[in-house]
């Protein structure tokens, strides 16, 4: 444990963008924080020639290299925060460094959605810190289940926390707090403090899905559900998804009353500090949620998906999670 006073070493390992801004709520002021971000990542190369680096924290600094053993053989770090906990590449990472080592203190950040069944796998008892629909070789399986097992001894330990600005369920809290785990919340303070963002209300904002591009649910009733919204405001701005395709958001861009902004930076740097009564339109997704934590003010339409536009590509369980989503406060009933 490190004393009271002296500063503390940490690292990060981010494949996303949210991920990445999750890890600078996560940094405390007696910490330096090294960010290693996994630039091969789909999205992340533009995200981080995006973002300024005069932004970061004085006491946090950036790599481009993602998860590597080394790192962790070379240094020695108080805490490793994840942003994707069931990561090949950090599982891998993970492995090899403490194999015949002790773990630092661990905390899992918001990788979006799939954070709560990254959540739910660490709270049982058993099983491997995978994906829903993902498959893997026995191989990566029986890593992915020994780092799972790591991390639950670290939570009996008192050394697993999640840092976390989602709503959680209280059966999701009592299960983790009760499996040895901590959380604790931010509301994106720093974020906040950042010169990015701001739209007019009158750009009509749409928050694009991937649940079409992964073929979860119908590519035409998705379209639909966006012409939709063009007919019934006369014009949008459509921010996509770093998942949509090319040839879906070019098909959209013919359509003259259809803004298109790429990202670059992610969705929470470019709608902050939205004007009140904005209205924003989304699926569920994290977005939504993040959003409304960002825009206390602003109208966050949520479109439950219909049963009709899944494919059966994805189990009921994620069906159910991701319309049960809510963009409020955490559940106590």
């Amino acid at each position: 444990m490190t004393p009271a006073g002296k500063r503390r070493r940490a690292i990060a390992f981010v494949e996303s963008p949210l991920q990445f801004l999750s890890a600078l709520e996560s940094n405390e002021p007696m910490e330096d924080l090294l960010i290693r971000a996994r630039a091969s990542a789909k999205g992340m190369t533009s995200f981080l020639d995006a973002f300024d680096t005069d932004w970061l924290p004085k006491n946090v600094r950036l790599e481009r290299e993602g998860a590597k053993p080394g790192v962790l053989r070379k240094r020695n770090f108080d805490r490793i925060y994840l942003g994707d906990a069931c990561s090949g590449q950090v599982h891998k990472a993970l492995a090899l460094a403490y194999l015949e080592r002790r773990m630092p203190e661990v905390v899992i950040l918001d990788d979006g959605l799939a954070t709560y069944s990254a959540i739910e796998i660490l709270t049982a008892k058993r099983g491997p810190l995978v994906r829903p629909r993902q498959k893997l070789k026995a191989s990566r399986m029986v890593m992915a289940a020994h780092v799972a097992d790591r991390l639950r001894s670290l939570a009996t330990m008192g050394k697993l926390r999640w840092h976390t600005a989602l709503p959680v369920s209280k059966p999701l809290r009592k299960g983790f707090l009760k499996a040895g785990g901590e959380i604790t919340r931010h509301g994106f303070e720093h974020l906040q403090t950042l010169p990015t963002g701001g739209s007019h209300p009158r750009d009509n904002p749409v928050i694009g899905s991937s649940l079409a591009a992964d073929g979860l649910i119908d590519a035409f009733a998705y379209r639909s559900w966006v012409d939709d919204i063009i007919d019934a405001n006369g014009s949008i701005t459509y921010y996509p998804h770093r998942r949509e395709t090319d040839e879906f958001l070019a098909d959209l861009a013919g359509d003259e009353r259809v803004r298109i902004k790429n990202l670059g930076l992610p969705i929470e740097l470019r709608l902050i500090n939205l004007p009140p009564k904005s209205t924003i339109r989304t699926l569920p997704s994290t977005a939504a949620v993040s959003l409304a934590v960002l825009n206390p003010d602003v109208d966050i339409q949520v479109t439950e998906i219909p049963a009709k536009w899944w494919t059966g590509a994805s189990p009921d369980s994620l069906r159910k999670s991701l319309n049960a989503q809510s963009v409020k406060a955490d559940d106590d009933s």
